[in-house]
């Protein structure tokens, strides 16, 4: 069986981390063998939906059940939809989970644990991994990121020690660079609704050189994650095309108050409110920014057939 445990870091031996879609760690491990799989978490610096991100990609690892701390209602829903169980309340070595996991010491739960956003405001149960140790010049004022994404984009930024940064308006963005001072991150956007294929930058002629072999390692590792996420997002691209089918945004009739907020936040233009929120299904990105910003948590993303 292939179960997933949000994790504070690499290996077995570290902690169930509390927050699911902020988790520094997804661990992807077979119960039956105890090999496993660890993913840097690609959604950690998301402004919202992190959560949703991160469900979506435990559905597209094929996991059947996620172990970890605390799960809110909109990651919930996405498990709920993918036919994905959850184990909240978990805490410890991961190895520890998983032999009680194993055990049926545990029992999934009925609903979401905490409120929405949660995972912005609780404190993280060790380092995350972008936390790197402060460096010299390099931390002054340089730094690249990729840029990937449906309008809003996201950035990577390499800035004092490998920061990170969210790019808005076609993907330009600006990284806080963590080690020494502010990175900057230029991301190059994409047409709306489609992911970024562009190759990851190279270092700058000179920057490699300051870098020490632990930091360079490190932000190559960044590079290669983001290249594996880029890669999934086309891979879920052309199922789409080839299916007819993607995620998009549905409204629960009875609970939308036709408050607008999910119109005005919605990048895509997708959203008009007439009494009550109504989605265009074929400008809908399924970028999951209005089901985070719904007050009322009546919408959430759903695989619909689109067009003809």
């Amino acid at each position: 069986m292939k179960i997933a445990v949000t994790s504070t870091g690499p290996g077995l031996d570290d902690n169930v981390e509390a927050r699911f879609g902020r988790c520094p760690y997804f661990l992807i491990i077979d119960t039956d063998t105890m090999q496993f799989e660890a993913i840097e978490n690609p959604n950690i610096a998301l402004g919202g939906g992190a959560g949703i991100h991160s469900a979506q990609l435990m559905s597209e690892k094929g996991v059947t059940t996620v172990l970890t701390g605390n799960c809110g209602p909109n990651a919930f829903n996405v498990f709920g939809q993918a036919g994905i169980q959850v184990v909240v309340g978990v805490s410890g070595p991961v190895r520890n989970a998983v032999e009680q996991f194993r055990a049926e010491a545990f029992s999934s739960a009925s609903g979401p644990n905490v409120d929405s956003h949660f995972g912005m405001t609780a404190a993280p149960a060790g380092p995350t991994p972008t936390e790197q140790p402060p460096t010299g010049p390099l931390g002054q004022d340089s730094g690249m990121g990729l840029g990937m994404g449906g309008g809003p984009g996201m950035g990577r930024g390499m800035g004092g020690g490998m920061g990170k940064g969210m790019g808005r308006g076609g993907g330009m963005g600006r990284g806080m660079g963590r080690g020494g001072g502010m990175g900057r991150g230029m991301g190059m956007g994409t047409p709306m609704g489609m992911p970024s294929t562009g190759s990851p930058a190279s270092f700058p002629q000179g920057v490699g050189a300051q870098m020490n072999p632990a930091q360079e390692l490190s932000a190559l590792k960044q590079q290669a994650e983001l290249l594996e996420q880029q890669k999934r997002q086309l891979n879920k691209r052309i199922s789409e095309l080839e299916s007819g089918r993607k995620a998009v945004a549905v409204v629960d009739s009875d609970k939308c108050a036709g408050c607008g907020i999910c119109a005005d936040v919605c990048p895509a233009g997708a959203i008009e409110v007439n009494e009550q929120a109504v989605v265009n299904d074929e400008a809908c990105t399924g970028c999951a920014v209005c089901v985070s910003e719904c007050p009322n948590e009546a919408i959430i993303l759903a695989q619909k057939k689109v067009g003809k």
